[in-house]
């Protein structure tokens, strides 16, 4: 296996996104696989020969570095749930790995169409639009919703944490700031399996789906779900990354991409969430999944247009 197939300029140009990507993955508790893939594919596919399964395996390469990066910022931010995590993780590993192994099943399958590409752009679609919906939704409510969450003593369960439905959580972070929190965990581990499995699957990382469970099914603060999501990642990460490699071999990812694309997502993953607390998310979310659902739509373009050629 050859390393650094490509130029100094391409070199540069994947530092750069490396550091657009590693800015706005822990922001929002995701992988970075939602910019990652539409990124390789849409710039790179031709001039470095990428297929679809090597883009998606590539960008699980990269989330590594993002994720690892990020939990360690977020470990000393003190802003992470271990217990919700591991719960978790427990779930979306085997998701993770049915995902990677589905993914490398339909690249096996030689379709005339590229059917990966389809499933991507479509489940990015989807998430982006709803996630807009719902950021634009909370804005207009904001004024008239005003409720505090009250946590009273009488809710603790004194069972093992393992064998509860809802942990009452407290955690104080670095700056000092208390979050409060009932975290319902049923049913939002079990749907951490489908996390798992479309990160896996499609080289996102699962964030997208694991970030609005931690948020509205288990009732954690933004701020905590980022955090634990960021961490779920780093877990699950390496089974989805190994099912793909036993399956394909060491090439199915480039690791000379991954290395100068976590130089700049290990950069700016260090630093941002250090004035997290400081943004205000719901235009920068907005702005964020727009983004996305415009890099969905061209890469559903793209692929059209290779069908119609």
């Amino acid at each position: 296996m050859v390393f650094f197939e490509f130029s100094i300029a391409i070199g540069f140009s994947l530092f750069a996104l490396g550091l657009l990507v590693g800015t706005i993955a822990p922001t929002f508790g995701i992988g970075g696989g939602l910019l990652n893939v539409p990124l390789l594919l849409l710039i790179y596919s031709d001039i470095l020969g990428l297929d679809t399964f090597t883009a998606t395996s590539t960008s699980l390469g990269i989330i590594f570095f993002t994720a690892l990066s990020g939990t360690l910022s977020y470990a000393r931010e003190k802003r992470i749930d271990y217990r919700i995590a591991f719960s978790f993780v427990v779930f979306a590993v085997p998701g993770a790995i049915a995902g990677s192994t589905l993914s490398k099943w339909l690249a096996e399958k030689n379709y005339k169409i590229d059917i990966l590409q389809i499933i991507f752009a479509a489940t990015m679609i989807t998430i982006a639009l709803y996630k807009i919906t719902t950021i634009l939704i909370a804005k207009y409510k904001k004024n008239n919703d005003k409720e505090e969450i009250i946590i009273e003593e009488e809710s603790q369960d004194d069972r093992p944490w393992w064998k509860q439905t809802v942990l009452v959580r407290e955690l104080v972070d670095r700056h000092g700031n208390t979050h409060k929190y009932r975290a319902k965990l049923v049913p939002g581990v079990f749907i951490a399996v489908f996390g798992g499995f479309v990160g896996g699957m499609l080289g996102l990382g699962g964030g997208v789906v694991f970030m609005p469970i931690l948020t509205m099914a288990l009732g954690i603060p933004a701020a905590i779900a980022a955090a634990t999501s960021t961490l779920t990642i780093l877990a699950a990460n390496p089974f989805a990354i190994g099912t793909r490699i036993i399956a394909g071999g060491w090439g199915v990812v480039r690791w000379d991409i991954v290395i100068i694309w976590a130089l700049g997502t290990v950069i700016a993953a260090n630093i941002v969430p250090r004035f997290i607390h400081k943004i205000k998310s719901e235009w920068i979310l907005t702005g964020f999944w727009l983004l996305a659902v415009t890099a969905a739509v061209r890469l559903l373009i793209k692929v059209l247009t290779d069908i119609a050629i």
